[in-house]
């Protein structure tokens, strides 16, 4: 055993390190935009004030306000922060409200749940003074085009294609396409311009109806004969009724 015993070589046991952990708390990429907002949510601002809004502002005012300012301070973070903190407080306040009872809910959010027959059917809303001008005076152009160039089809794609960029314009104005890197909302960008298109569509079939195809109808199904200016001018009465359609959806309807 002693033999043994002097074969063998005591060592120190190593002693584990402690590490020192540090209080500070390191933000991560995850938390940073919430930190940011924090920092720059404008504590005590009247959000209402920061979106330049009124009080009594509905859904749809607000994220039309919300989407512009968005879009003016685009790369500008602090300035987005203080938006998005604004526009989040707007919403949280209108959602307490409305649990509580204390303001009406319109029909749209009412009846939210509830399938709609037509949901992309045609709605009044009046147009501003400018584009009321604008989609009146293209509208006469094509229609005095279409006036001294009777054998042409071309006024009548001139006045279709004018009503679709004035009910994008319009839809635009409503419903602001929605700046990279927002988050989603209801309407702008493709849908914008898919509605544009089929307000136009549906305001050169109806014009087209109504100044040739109703009345021709009409006449071959009594036995009738229109008079020969009628069909002589054919591409005229269409044009007609393709730009006062088209400036009608414009001037009135979404």
């Amino acid at each position: 055993m002693a033999g043994l015993a002097s074969h063998l070589t005591l060592r120190p046991m190593p002693v584990p390190t402690r590490h020192k952990f540090s209080a500070r708390l390191v933000p991560s990429r995850r938390q940073k935009p919430f930190v940011r907002a924090a920092y720059a949510s404008g504590a005590g601002e009247d959000p209402y004030k920061i979106l330049e809004l009124p009080r009594s502002a509905d859904s749809t005012a607000i994220l039309r306000a919300y989407r512009n300012k968005l879009r003016e301070a685009k790369g500008n973070e602090n300035a987005t922060a203080r938006i998005e903190n604004a526009h989040s407080q707007i919403m949280m306040s209108s959602l307490s409200t409305r649990l509580q009872g204390k303001s009406d809910v319109g029909k749209e959010i009412l009846y939210a749940d509830r399938a709609k027959i037509f949901p992309w059917r045609p709605r009044v809303y009046p147009a501003n003074r400018k584009l009321l001008m604008y989609s009146a005076i293209a509208q006469a152009l094509f229609l005095a085009y279409g006036v001294f160039n009777p054998s042409l089809t071309l006024p009548i794609v001139y006045g279709a294609m004018g009503g679709a960029v004035g009910q994008l314009l319009k839809q635009n104005e409503i419903n602001p396409p929605p700046p990279p890197g927002a988050e989603a909302g209801a309407g702008g960008g493709m849908k914008n311009v898919l509605r544009g298109f089929f307000l136009a569509f549906l305001a050169t079939s109806l014009g087209c109806l109504f100044t040739f195809t109703i009345p021709d109808g009409i006449a071959s199904a009594t036995g009738r004969v229109l008079p020969f200016w009628f069909y002589q001018n054919q591409n005229t009465l269409l044009t007609l009724g393709t730009t006062v359609l088209n400036f009608l959806s414009v001037a009135f309807f979404r």
